[in-house]
């Protein structure tokens, strides 16, 4: 696998095949060439950069993340088509680390591997210069954040080089700081997964007008791959019939609804068990209660609510009247419930007495259930939890059957916007539930659809176009369309669809790579007694 290397000067000579040594004379040649053409440079070609603020460092990483982000994805690229070079080189450049931090008559004695040290030295000079000052930091960030990110990364996660199970903490740290191959695959996972999350998708859904939901998706769809990869992309495309994820989320609602039945009906076996008779004092409390809201001093002050009462009374006396073993128990008293419901929901909601004074009936009736009953209690609470739970989801998503198939659309396809008219991410934090809940997803779907268009969406589409052109001037059309490019819904969702794929293609590399132990490590490991022997256990 081609290496680079980097003079204490500041030469660089890169794509040095790998069975050229680093101390050949053929390079040292192409060093003293370069050095020699610099000395004779002009002047101001040989001033020292002049130190980067905080905003051209935040300026240089927006602007070159981009063309950082592919150089990472080509090392990636470099790494899979050649992996036997590649594990030579990861496996070469831990061997000389770890000869640098044994003791040196150790390393003697087991015999030493120059070239392995030479290339651990020169990687530990590369991240000496790059980020042993403040300004290196600064200009590594600005020039190259993908490849800082990825650096960040490998040393975070703590990850270490394929070695046997007793390698000391210490050594698998210094082994995690050096490893490339690692760097690549961890960086493009956990930090474009965080990056896109927190920097990346928020701001291109900006620029986008498609909501920072939707880019997300885009990132997740293509990351998960399968139904929901293609689900995205016929949505995104136009192949697909925008109601199918209508009938999608309808659906689950219905399973909600099943789930919800089942679980009561299951409740409902345990209350049917219990024979407890139960008392009425309660509900005779609140019959009185009721009747002076309607009545003073014996004489009728609200007709209609007083004929509703009555009803509701009569219903009551009949069932005290009954069979107290099959008809005063808790699944007794819950069909009394049910039939004085009835009549509460004959009222008008406009006749307030009238709705108060049943409804106070049918509480009691509840109330007495739940104080004598505890499982009774239990049941209904989940029931009406859940309950609540869909009527929200059904109202939020006019996801019922007297909601328009236009209505419904619209507020589906708003999911993906985090504003006034989804409650600020109120609705889809909805839609995600009644995902999870149904077992079928059709955000993909949505964020397809909001990705379709190429041209911006909203405001941004009136005045990307001319506010690049304006800012850049006529001298910097590429500038300009290139920013054009980033306010693109469909060019992002498919950059964040294709960033999805690569970090699921390096995620399954990464398991299919096979671990690999180069003797040399394993012999200086084991003569240093740090893992046992092959046949020890």
């Amino acid at each position: 696998m081609p290496y680079s290397i980097q003079t204490k000067d500041g030469i660089t000579i890169n794509n040095i095949p790998d069975d050229v040594d680093p101390n050949s004379k053929d390079l040292k040649d192409r060093v003293a060439k370069i050095r020699s053409e610099n000395q004779m440079a002009s002047p101001t070609e040989q001033m020292p950069k002049k130190d980067l603020t905080v905003g051209e460092v935040a300026t240089g990483a927006i602007t070159n993340f981009p063309s950082s982000f592919r150089n990472l994805i080509g090392n990636i690229v470099t790494a899979i088509s050649s992996p036997l070079e590649t594990g030579k080189s990861i496996l070469d450049v831990g061997a000389g680390a770890l000869q640098n931090v044994l003791p040196e008559k150790l390393v003697q004695a087991v015999g030493e591997d120059k070239q392995s040290r030479e290339m651990a030295r020169k990687v530990g000079e590369f991240y000496a210069e790059r980020y042993g000052t403040g300004e290196g930091l600064k200009r590594a960030i600005a020039e190259d954040p993908a490849g800082v990110l990825a650096d960040l990364s490998t040393v975070l996660t703590g990850g270490s080089m394929a070695a046997p199970r007793a390698v000391a903490q210490p050594l698998a740290r210094v082994a995690s700081t050096i490893d490339p191959l690692a760097a690549t695959v961890r960086a493009t996972g956990a930090v474009a997964s965080a990056t896109g999350k927190n920097l990346v998708a928020p701001l291109v859904g900006m620029s986008t007008g498609a909501g920072r939901e939707s880019i997300e998706q885009a990132f997740k769809a293509g990351q998960k791959g399968g139904a929901t990869a293609e689900q995205f992309r016929a949505n995104i495309s136009g192949r697909a019939d925008p109601t199918e994820l209508l009938d999608i989320a309808k659906s689950n609602l219905d399973e909600l609804n099943r789930v919800k039945q089942a679980e009561y009906r299951s409740g409902m076996v345990n209350i049917k068990n219990d024979k407890s008779i139960l008392d009425f004092t309660d509900i005779d409390k609140s019959l009185q209660n009721s009747l002076n809201k309607v009545t003073f001093k014996g004489k009728v002050v609200n007709e209609n609510a007083a004929q509703k009462l009555q009803e509701a009374r009569s219903i009551v006396d009949e069932w005290k009247s009954l069979d107290p073993a099959e008809f005063h128990t808790p699944e007794g008293l819950d069909a009394l419930k049910k039939r004085v419901g009835d009549v509460l929901e004959s009222i008008p909601f406009e006749q307030r007495v009238a709705r108060s004074s049943v409804g106070e009936i049918y509480s009691s009736v509840k109330s007495t259930i739940q104080k004598q009953a505890p499982t009774y209690a239990k049941t209904m609470k989940a029931y009406s939890e859940s309950t609540d739970q869909i009527k929200e989801i059904e109202k939020a998503l006019s996801l019922g059957n007297k909601a328009s198939v236009d209505t419904a659309m619209r507020k589906l396809q708003s999911l993906v916007r985090d504003n006034v008219q989804t409650n600020y991410g109120q609705r889809t934090k909805l839609a995600k539930q009644l995902e999870t809940a149904g077992g079928q997803e059709f955000m993909p779907g949505i964020a397809g659809q909001a990705l379709q268009s190429f041209a911006p969406r909203g405001l941004q589409g009136v005045a990307s176009i001319p506010t690049s052109y304006l800012a850049y001037g006529a001298g910097g059309i590429p500038a300009a369309i290139g920013t054009a490019a980033l306010a693109s819904p469909r060019l992002m969702g498919e950059t964040a669809f294709g960033a999805g794929l690569t970090t699921r293609g390096a995620r399954e590399f990464g398991r299919l790579v096979p671990p690999a132990v180069d003797p040399r490590l394993y012999n200086l490991l084991y003569q240093s007694g740090q893992i046992p022997g092959l046949l020890e256990e």
